[in-house]
């Protein structure tokens, strides 16, 4: 995993508690604390009191660069995507999209679960692949 990491930059953490190891989110980098070990503020998960902004030690092996903007018309039925959902983007493939309201159904790949959303919180699945984004349209996980 080779990238430049900014102190005060943003990155997406993958958290490894169970039911979050497809789920990127977005966090500032404090500090590292040693080489490798980062200190993190999360933009979208609170702490125990639900008014903190959750902070996290997490080593390198967790984070990535925060991926590139791709502007989207749109998905297919069958297309691995990212759907923004609890303060972090998961994994989902389309398995429906209704043309006259806008709205897709899509399955969390981690969960089988079926979700209703639009294109708004929707993204091109990418992976940070030896130092480069690869967008993934298929998948098998």
């Amino acid at each position: 995993m080779v990238f430049t990491y900014v102190l005060g930059g943003d990155l997406e953490v993958l958290l490894p508690e169970v039911g979050f190891s497809v789920a990127y989110f977005v966090a500032t980098l404090l500090f590292e604390i040693e080489e490798g070990i980062f200190y993190i503020v999360f933009h979208h998960l609170f702490d125990d009191d639900g008014f903190t902004y959750l902070r996290e030690v997490v080593p390198i092996e967790q984070v990535r660069p925060c991926p590139p903007y791709i502007v989207s018309s749109g998905f297919s039925v069958g297309d691995l995507a990212d759907v923004y959902l609890d303060g972090g983007w998961w994994v989902c493939r389309v398995v429906f999209f209704n043309p006259d309201s806008g709205w897709y159904d899509v399955v969390l790949e981690v969960f089988d679960e079926l979700v209703s959303t639009t294109i708004v919180r929707m993204r091109l699945h990418q992976q940070w692949e030896e130092g480069r984004w690869v967008i993934v349209l298929d998948l098998i996980l």
